[in-house]
């Protein structure tokens, strides 16, 4: 039996009748030619292998973790099973628009120049019109930055701008990839971090040409079941986005865009101080500001080390007095 061109990666996790959506738009495919790989990470209860292959058929697997390890784990555990030369994937809450696959694979083969090729996003769903406006202000900066060069009226491909301009942002299309098998060895397999379809995007970008197809055909859900942006989980997400730029540094690809890449740490950085200093966790800011003198130095670092020991005195100085009381 002749390998598929292009294997799926559905990661899930407790999410049964979003998984089947997920599923039917890939049956719905305009080319047939393919896997999917679903991941199930610890779904109580377990996908079922066998309702889930008699209702779509043998070329839909199912693989399990026993215990949870996160998205990123789930992604790469699909992507040593794969089969196909073509590597995409899909989240369990997402859908394919009809000629997703056939786009995305006729630009990689007719344009060997693109390793990596990202695909742009539409929305449905309860916030569709928020997310919409957002998604559509993120891009037109980060396509300003890039300076890509457009091949068709919806095909760019990029060159050495796509790098920093991606540490500024990483709109949700530059998360949404589609490559081969054999550049997955030049990119490596997903972090295990909070942003790690972030990261994902950096690597590939360092790692050869990518292009973006921005017209929409990866339909992304937005009912509230995403990413959160409560106090802890935005803290989580700026911690996050920090190591994240510091893990870049052992890259010897960025030897010669350090300099960038240190900026783009000093700016994390303060975000993350600013954060702290917004929940009121003076000495954290303090640390956090303190640590990224080693990337870089201006007056706004130092404006920030100056707020946050003014907050964490009079949080001291606060705590006193209640206990006085």
């Amino acid at each position: 039996m002749n390998p598929p061109l292009i294997s799926i990666i559905i990661p899930t996790h407790n999410r049964p009748d979003l998984l089947e959506e997920a599923l039917e738009s890939v049956v719905g495919q305009s080319i047939n030619n393919w896997e999917v790989i679903i991941v199930d990470d610890a779904s109580s209860p377990p996908v079922n292998k066998g309702y889930i292959q008699k209702k779509y058929g043998p070329k839909v697997n199912v693989l399990r973790h026993p215990q949870s390890k996160g998205g990123a784990l789930a992604k790469n555990t699909g992507i040593e099973a794969a089969q196909g030369k073509y590597i995409a994937f899909l989240d369990d809450d997402d859908l394919y628009a009809p000629t997703y696959l056939e786009s995305a694979i006729a630009i990689l083969e007719s344009k060997p120049t693109v390793s990596t090729l990202f695909m742009g996003v539409s929305w449905f769903g309860e916030m569709a019109e928020w997310a919409e406006n957002d998604y559509a202000q993120a891009m037109e900066k980060i396509l300003d930055d890039a300076k890509g060069e457009y091949l068709t009226d919806h095909l760019l491909l990029f060159g050495d701008a796509l790098f920093p301009a991606l540490l500024k942002r990483v709109p949700m299309a530059f998360q949404r990839p589609v490559t081969t098998k054999e550049q997955l060895k030049c990119i490596g397999h997903y972090n295990d971090t909070l942003l790690w379809d972030c990261d994902f995007a950096l690597r590939a970008a360092l790692a050869g040409t990518c292009g973006l197809l921005n017209s929409g055909l990866y339909q992304q859900r937005t009912a509230g079941q995403g990413y959160s942006s409560t106090p802890t989980r935005r803290l989580e997400h700026m911690i996050s986005n920090v190591a994240m730029k510091k893990q870049l540094l052992t890259h010897t690809e960025l030897r010669a865009s350090n300099k960038t890449l240190n900026s783009s740490i000093v700016a994390a950085s303060q975000d993350l101080a600013w954060e702290y200093i917004t929940q009121k966790k003076g000495l954290n800011a303090i640390d956090t500001m303190a640590r990224s003198f080693r990337y870089g130095c201006n007056r706004l670092q130092f404006k920030f080390l100056l707020h946050a020991a003014y907050i964490a005195l009079r949080n001291i100085t606060q705590g006193g007095k209640i206990k006085n009381q």
